[in-house]
């Protein structure tokens, strides 16, 4: 990291951050967004909205894909974080405690709950472009998302928990 300048290695993190964000509030606004209003701007020849429902009837597949982007990248920006700060200041414990509630710090408000909170709000504004980008990522990391689905569905089956089973339970 010695080679590469400082602002380059911040800016990279600036990318990873908003990377985060971005698959962190397209996930709250595909979860949240409302299928009549999808549906009906379908049926009105809205491909953007075509695409998102084709997401939505995939959503184990959609939320792998989300769910593996964001820990990459939060883990990618976790390194970048700590090589930062080693380079900076010494490979001391103090360093690299320093560093890691930093960037637990920046990726909590920039990267999860404020665009959480954006997604939940603006639900179909985000979704509908976002389907653009993430239908080509989807078939871009088909097999990253069949294995992991392989060994998630292998640990559910060992726990004999059947997907979906309490989702029409009353509380």
């Amino acid at each position: 990291m010695d080679t590469v300048p400082l602002w380059a290695q911040i800016s990279a993190l600036a990318l990873l951050i908003f990377m985060s964000a971005f698959f962190a509030m397209t996930e709250t606004a595909l979860m949240a967004a409302n299928r009549h209003k999808l549906r009906h701007l379908a049926k009105s020849g809205s491909k953007r909205a075509i695409t998102t429902l084709w997401l939505l009837d995939r959503t184990d597949k959609l939320l792998s894909l989300l769910l593996i982007a964001n820990t990459l990248i939060n883990a990618l920006a976790t390194a970048l974080v700590t090589a930062i700060a080693i380079a900076t200041f010494g490979n001391e414990e103090s360093v690299i405690t320093i560093a890691t509630a930093i960037v637990a710090f920046l990726l909590i408000v920039f990267a999860e709950i404020s665009p959480k909170v954006i997604g939940a709000t603006y639900p179909e504004k985000i979704s509908l472009p976002a389907s653009l980008i993430l239908k080509p990522l989807m078939a871009l990391a088909k097999p990253v998302i069949w294995f992991v689905n392989l060994f998630v569905s292998r640990l559910l089956r060992l726990l004999r928990i059947q997907p979906g089973a309490g989702a029409h339970e009353q509380h």
